[in-house]
């Protein structure tokens, strides 16, 4: 179903990632996506008793953020070939951690801008290489519009979709925003490659619950609406955003009411 509520293990930390799952559960939430934030949460005992909880909680695990997300212009857009080699095998343990536990995609952030640009063409082909890995476990990575990015605006995913057609993407309202960018030109770019998306909103500069800050919300669901998304909406804040997990509740809460009757 399109549009089930969700929400990121990410809202909670630094609390520790099951620790945070656990307190998604306890609100109400049976849809997530995990941030991994350590090497250690993808194996041995503390990846088992992650799975179990998933597993007893009856959690819907759509999409797995990787812990090294800002080391991915290092890992593969710095013009050395053995590093990404050795970056695209790593990455193997995020793309079969979520397929373990029946996760869609990985959300990949990709070359941070401060660097030299390799170009589209030769962009497109390193992230078709670690996409292609990806589907080895039946996954796939997913470029999110991050504000320091090649992704961060309309331009640039305008210009990945075409250098790489097939390339899909997470819209996140915030990131767009914190980097001045116009959130609404920037999901119209990905048009029906926007398969994820992370639910914020925005207000005197900084990132907000959804349904509390000045975001045309409806609009952004039209958007995706027009192009068929199947996807969830997945609450992704930072934990300095709101003050007590209720906000979070009441924004899910908002959502289902809204779609219920017909406005969303």
């Amino acid at each position: 179903m399109s549009f089930k509520t969700g929400i990121s293990s990410a809202c909670f930390y630094p609390l520790d990632t099951v620790k945070s799952l656990e307190t998604c559960a306890a609100a109400g939430f049976d849809t997530a996506e995990i941030f991994i934030n350590t090497d250690s949460e993808m194996s041995g005992g503390y990846y088992r008793d992650l799975c179990s909880f998933v597993r007893g909680a009856h959690m819907d695990i759509v999409s797995v953020h990787p812990f090294t997300s800002g080391y991915e212009n290092v890992l593969f857009f710095a013009g050395y070939e053995r590093r990404i080699s050795d970056g695209i095998e790593y990455y193997k343990k995020y793309f079969d951690f979520a397929a373990s536990l029946g996760a869609r995609f990985v959300v990949f952030h990709g070359n941070n801008m401060k660097n030299v640009f390799c170009g589209f063409e030769k962009y497109a082909e390193i992230f078709r290489r670690i996409n292609s890995a990806a589907h080895e476990f039946g996954v796939e990575l997913i470029h999110e519009n991050t504000t320091w990015c090649i992704a961060r605006d309309a331009e640039g995913i305008r210009g990945l979709r075409r250098a790489c057609p097939e390339m899909k993407f997470v819209f996140d309202a915030k990131q767009a925003c914190r980097g001045g960018y116009d959130p609404y030109a920037v999901l119209e770019a990905m048009g029906e490659s926007a398969v994820h998306f992370h639910f914020n909103d925005w207000i005197n500069g900084r990132c907000a619950p959804p349904f509390s800050g000045t975001l045309d919300i409806p609009r952004i669901i039209s958007s995706f609406r027009k192009n068929n998304y199947e996807g969830a909406a997945v609450i992704e804040v930072y934990r300095e955003n709101f003050g007590d997990v209720s906000e979070l509740v009441r924004a899910k809460n908002i959502f289902e009411e809204r779609k219920s009757a017909g406005v969303l």
